[in-house]
């Protein structure tokens, strides 16, 4: 047996009581021992062999050593078959043993009946923490659920001990993303669209292909089409655009009349004049008359007018005098004309040229102008073509600006693609939406993400009177302290046009968000607790615990706003409701008791018409959100930073909620 052993044996068999007189000794013997403790604790940890048990008699003797003159302390050996002591009379407390490398314990008990009290036993020092308590997850593991399925379970270090969550199966409900999502062997059952793809039907195209799977290709394909005499429409023909109904451009011939749309008339011919032309006036507006109207006409060269030529472009009054000798005749400026025409060419003779001269345009499919939100545009004149001007102030040829052609339907009350039906004949539902945002430090890009994509996406679901929206967030730094946190509700439900001012007032400040502790859990449950009929303990039974509360689990959560006890959502009754949650960390939960992801479970399956979204990175987060979101009919969503990406997903949720409406 080695000497640990067997002192370890002796602190067993020999445990001594020391008892004191008075109290000034009492005080000298607990101080010196105190001492002698710290002295062999530290003995211990500079000696790596040690067995990191406290040698309890060691130091009771050291202390009877030094008080070996005195009569106030007598050594008492333990016995055996000594009496029982009441169970009340012992007190246990756990401390600290080395080695130090690893973090290790043992129980010291003391009867407390004696007076001084006595010591009473000591356990073996044994290994209290098997793992970093800082570090919730440790590892995802593969696994098999009680059914069969496979799954993944969490590794996990709850308060220092190692513990594995619940077999999940990965079979969740059957996805349009090419994976055998329920596990029953086949791959997107009943989730394909037409051409057996996932997501939208194709848009048909003027290529030669069935782009849309319905037997017929390039069908009812229409696009716009001009030439510089006017505007038309062509069509599809296997992948070729034909038979465009804009009046053509024709070679100019001299007949007096522009056929190539220049703005110009028998521009660059050298007309050929027949004896009948001759004193034939034609009108015209070309060089070298400056405006308006004239007119030329054919002469001839010779006295036997064997030669004819046509003349260049002049005034009426060139050709007839008016024979007042008051009036004079300018030969450049021709006849003003009432309208303005688009031919870069002084019409009206104002010494402007194509002023003031707009046209309505539209550039979809026939059929469908003012039809859903199809609308018409406009466009302009610049030296002799129509078009209009961009935001940098450029003008773009045939551009018709402010035109709204078809698009793809989305869910928002809309008749999106012009069809004459409006989210594809469902009738909009009274809708309350609420937006919760984990704002710690470590979402700043995601949260600026998730801002713009909100933006985007409440200016597409925005009926002031059917959809109403509210805002929450947490944890928030409750300024001007560095350390105190609290849950906030931005904004309660409200129209769309006052919800999306209060958006832009929100503080994105890094100091606001210089916080830790994301109670998103305890936000989910405290949103609906006044309208779940499954919820596990109602709010009065918990409070915030705060930094130094009296049971407070060593947080800085000190508060909400508006207070705990009146943090109501004012869901309007009767309505479909939809929680989407945004946050790159596990769900988790600072009130007092705590939350488990269970409770928040059961209450958001018990909610009715309830509809709840969230969004976590696809790491080993993922599970638990992901088990939420289908507690509460709704779907779990990848986290980015890229707007474009959150805003794709977030109508993908506008299309699902108009489509598939809600449970009751």
């Amino acid at each position: 047996m080695s000497s640990i052993e067997s002192s370890y044996l002796r602190e067993r068999f020999y445990m001594s009581i020391i008892k004191l007189k008075n109290i000034d000794t009492r005080l000298r013997v607990m101080t010196l021992l105190m001492i002698l403790t710290l002295i062999t604790f530290l003995s211990y940890c500079a000696n790596s062999q040690n067995s990191g048990y406290f040698q309890t008699e060691d130091i009771v003797e050291d202390v009877a050593d030094t008080f070996s003159h005195n009569q106030d302390i007598i050594i008492v050996p333990w016995e055996e078959d000594a009496a029982p002591i009441a169970e009340e009379c012992i007190e246990c407390k756990w401390y600290f043993c080395p080695p130090l490398d690893e973090i290790w314990k043992k129980e010291i008990c003391f009867n407390i009946c004696d007076e001084p009290p006595t010591l009473y036993s000591e356990s073996e020092c044994i290994q209290y923490m098997e793992c970093d308590p800082t570090q919730y997850i440790i590892d995802e593991i593969d696994c098999i659920t009680e059914d069969g399925y496979p799954g993944t379970q969490q590794k996990v270090c709850n308060k220092g001990m190692i513990q594995y969550t619940d077999c999940v199966t990965n079979c969740e409900e059957e996805l349009c993303n090419y994976e055998d999502d329920d596990c029953d062997g086949e791959i997107d059952e009943g989730q394909l669209n037409d051409c057996d793809e996932c997501g939208l039907v194709p848009y048909e195209e003027c290529n030669g292909h069935d782009d849309n799977c319905d037997g017929t290709t390039d069908e009812n394909l229409i696009q716009p089409c001009t030439t510089a005499c006017g505007a038309g429409y062509e069509i599809c023909d296997d992948g070729n655009w034909i038979s465009c109904t804009a009046p053509p451009e024709l070679d100019e011939i001299c007949d007096g009349l522009d056929n190539d749309c220049d703005g110009q008339i028998d521009e660059g011919l050298e007309c050929i004049c027949t004896i009948q032309d001759i004193g034939v006036l034609f009108p015209c507006q070309d060089d070298p008359l400056l405006c308006g109207q004239g007119y030329k006409t054919c002469q001839c060269l010779d006295v036997d007018c064997k030669d004819l030529i046509m003349t260049e472009c002049f005034a009426l009054c060139y050709w007839v005098p008016s024979g007042d000798p008051n009036v004079v005749c300018d030969p450049l400026i021709g006849m003003e004309l009432a309208q303005e025409k688009c031919n870069n060419f002084d019409d009206n003779c104002n010494q402007q040229i194509d002023e003031d001269l707009y046209a309505p345009c539209y550039t979809g499919p026939e059929g469908t102008i003012m039809v859903g939100i199809c609308i018409p545009g406009e466009m302009t004149c610049d030296a002799g073509t129509w078009g209009s001007y961009d935001d940098d102030e450029s003008f773009v040829p045939f551009y018709c600006k402010g035109e709204i052609v078809p698009q793809q339907e989305i869910c928002n009350g809309l008749d999106d693609d012009c069809d004459g039906i409006a989210d594809w004949g469902e009738e909009m539902k009274d809708t309350d939406v609420l937006f919760i945002v984990d704002w710690s430090g470590s979402m700043g890009d995601e949260i600026s993400a998730v801002m713009i994509a909100l933006n985007q996406f409440a200016q597409n679901f925005s009926d002031e009177d059917v959809i109403k929206w509210a805002f929450m967030r947490g944890p928030v730094a409750v300024l001007p302290s560095t350390h105190d946190e609290r849950l906030e509700l931005v904004q309660d439900l409200i129209g769309f046009s006052d919800y999306l001012t209060s958006l832009a007032a929100v503080d994105t400040s890094m100091q606001s968000m210089s916080t830790a502790y994301e109670m998103l859990l305890d936000a989910i449950y405290i949103s609906i607790h006044n309208i779940t009929a499954t919820l596990p303990q109602p709010i009065s039974n918990f409070q915030w615990p705060g930094a130094a509360s009296p049971g407070g689990i060593g947080t800085s959560v000190i508060e909400s706003e508006p207070p705990l006890q009146n943090f109501d959502i004012s869901w309007r009754p009767g309505t479909d409701r939809i929680i989407i949650v945004f946050s790159d960390e596990y769900p988790q939960s600072y009130l007092a008791p705590q939350l488990s992801l269970e409770d928040v479970k059961t209450a958001v399956s018990g909610t009715p018409q309830l509809k709840l979204y969230t969004f976590s990175r696809s790491g080993a987060d993922k599970n638990q959100w992901e088990q939420l979101a289908n507690a509460g009919n709704g779907n779990w969503y990848k986290l980015t930073n890229n707007p474009t990406e959150m805003y794709a997903s977030l109508m993908e949720i506008l299309d699902e909620i108009c489509k598939g409406g809600s449970n009751e």
